[in-house]
């Protein structure tokens, strides 16, 4: 079993459009479009994919537009990497986002 954790500091955005565009997938791009906090949006997908990283154990190798960060019907976020589906939780307080991702 791995585990993953990742903060990101949400100020440190700068160019929140470019970034999006670098990392997010298409699908995750549409959810950033509507998104009322586009920082706050980013920081949480960033932090998640870090997290994703660490808990796979590889390195950081993987294409971050390869890892999705979406939501069930409930609203949970979720990881589909691969045509798998992985546990994440993501928050946000203040200046930060945080998301800790189980394998």
């Amino acid at each position: 079993m791995g585990l993953g954790i990742d903060i990101v500091q949400i100020s440190r955005i700068k160019d929140s459009s470019k970034l999006a565009q670098g990392v997010l997938s298409e699908k995750e791009l549409i959810l950033y479009e509507k998104a009322p906090k586009k920082e706050e949006f980013l920081a949480g997908r960033f932090a998640a994919k870090e997290a994703f990283m660490k808990a796979k154990e590889e390195g950081m190798k993987i294409p971050f537009k390869d890892i999705e960060v979406l939501y069930k019907e409930s609203g949970a976020p979720y990881i589909l990497y691969k045509e798998n589906t992985f546990e994440v939780s993501v928050a946000h307080d203040g200046d930060y986002a945080i998301a800790v991702v189980k394998f």
